[in-house]
């Protein structure tokens, strides 16, 4: 796969071989003539005899895919081969292979099989992401932060409710992968135009126990020319590049020298620089993020075979064949890089607290104007502040002294108060309750 090694991860990789690839085709048309022998719809012993062929046959994967570039899809010289490799033994079962099926149900099938595979990897990879995550929202539920809105410090959080708000990003899009898996992967059988007509009455029959026996979901129908099964698959797993890189991006916004409130992992030369010896750059988010950047286009893409012509459209689904196993590479290597992101995660919450100060007590603007609102009124009130607040910036003098000194705001707010409104006790306490509150969702 022309694909850099980051990227890619080895368990995908063997998914998309030739010979993985046939093997899929093989186990679609061994349960098909199973399923088929077992409804009468062929002999029995030759459904019998296909299906016992189809696990031990091995086939000449190069001359196959070969012979698609003429064909102009790669089941027409496999059922070839596949029907003379079984006409060597058994003559009368060959005439009953790929009975009643088209080219587009064994690639569909075969494509959902592979999907079926690839959800349970990134399944398995976000599961301790998700759970370490989990552990940094609990055990600093309480750590003060600057949040930034337009990149720009605006009030405190707790970096307890930025864990947790990512962990819920990624439970979101696990959630989706399982009902996925659990009742969408479904089955692709409908003959050449989508009636089974050759399969007579027992049509709908076939594919039921068909799905049974690879382990999809029914259907119910014929989806050859409607594309919504393979663009859920690819929406839940850009899904899953989108809400890795939005916790990668994060990790590196916060990573920057000037802010260094958190580090991905080092050692090993992890994140080393070729000229700059001093340098510890991000390694595992920047995959996160070229995946999303990546996936977003070839959602796009897959997108586009929604808009199939007639019966079987001509390049539409094809152009699912290049964009769907690339999408699956870059959402599994996604998850693997977002769990080496936050599980190698330092977090220095010291730096957290000496950057809520650096605008010398202007995160607690937005408390101290509301808290004049009721003996000053809200004009009143913020204008007061919005007043001070130029001094602290023109002055440099913390807008704690500033206040202190104010009459207004004396004769207004105790010592107490002030006190509080500054180590922002409401603002912090607020966070400390929805990081709580959005694990106990996660539960």
């Amino acid at each position: 796969m022309l694909i850099e090694p980051q990227f890619a991860t080895p368990e995908i990789e063997a998914l998309w071989t030739a010979d993985a690839r046939i093997a899929r085709w093989l186990a679609f048309e061994g349960a098909l003539a199973e399923a088929q022998g077992e409804l009468g719809v062929i002999p029995k012993d030759s459904g019998a005899a296909i299906a016992a062929a189809c696990k031990t046959l091995r086939l000449d994967a190069a001359k196959i895919l070969d012979g698609a570039k003429a064909a102009g899809t790669p089941i027409i010289p496999f059922t070839k081969a596949l029907n003379a490799a079984i006409a060597q033994d058994n003559p009368e079962a060959a005439k009953f292979v790929h009975y009643g099926a088209t080219t587009q149900d064994v690639v569909d099938t075969a494509m959902m099989l592979a999907l079926k595979n690839t959800i349970a990897l990134v399944i398995a990879e976000l599961e301790p992401a998700i759970a370490h995550l989990k552990t940094l929202a609990q055990s600093h539920a309480a750590t003060p932060m600057a949040a930034r809105t337009v990149l720009q410090q605006a009030t405190p959080i707790t970096f307890g409710l930025k864990a947790a708000l990512w962990a819920a990003g990624l439970s979101r899009g696990r959630a989706h992968l399982t009902a996925l898996r659990e009742a969408d992967l479904a089955l692709q059988l409908g003959g050449a135009v989508g009636t089974l007509s050759v399969m007579g009455a027992k049509g709908a029959e076939v594919r039921s126990i068909l799905a049974e026996k690879l382990g999809l979901a029914d259907p119910g129908l014929v989806w050859h020319s409607l594309r919504d099964p393979i663009l859920r698959c690819a929406t839940a797993l850009t899904e899953i590049c989108g809400a890795s890189a939005k916790i990668a991006r994060d990790v590196q916004l916060l990573m920057q020298t000037e802010v260094a409130e958190v580090a991905e992992e080092s050692g090993d030369e992890r994140g080393g620089s070729s000229a700059m010896p001093h340098k510890h750059n991000p390694v595992d988010s920047m995959v996160c993020v070229a995946c999303a950047q990546v996936a977003s286009g070839l959602l796009g893409s897959i997108a586009q075979a929604m808009v199939g012509i007639l019966e079987r459209s001509p390049g539409e689904w094809h152009g699912e064949w290049i964009a769907l196993p690339m999408l699956t590479q870059l959402a599994h290597a996604a998850s693997r890089s977002i769990k080496l992101t936050v599980t190698g995660l330092t977090v220095d919450a010291h730096a957290m607290a000496d950057n809520l100060e650096r605008l010398h007590g202007l995160m607690a603007a937005e408390a101290l104007s509301t808290a004049l609102f009721a003996k000053l009124g809200k004009t009143e009130a913020q204008k007061l502040v919005r007043d001070l607040s130029a001094r602290v910036v023109k002055e440099k003098t913390h807008l704690k002294t500033l206040a202190m000194n104010e009459p207004g705001i004396k004769a207004a707010l105790s010592d107490q108060q002030l006190d509080d409104i500054f180590a922002h006790k409401d603002a912090l306490l607020a966070a400390e309750a929805e990081t709580h509150r959005v694990l106990a969702m996660l539960d």
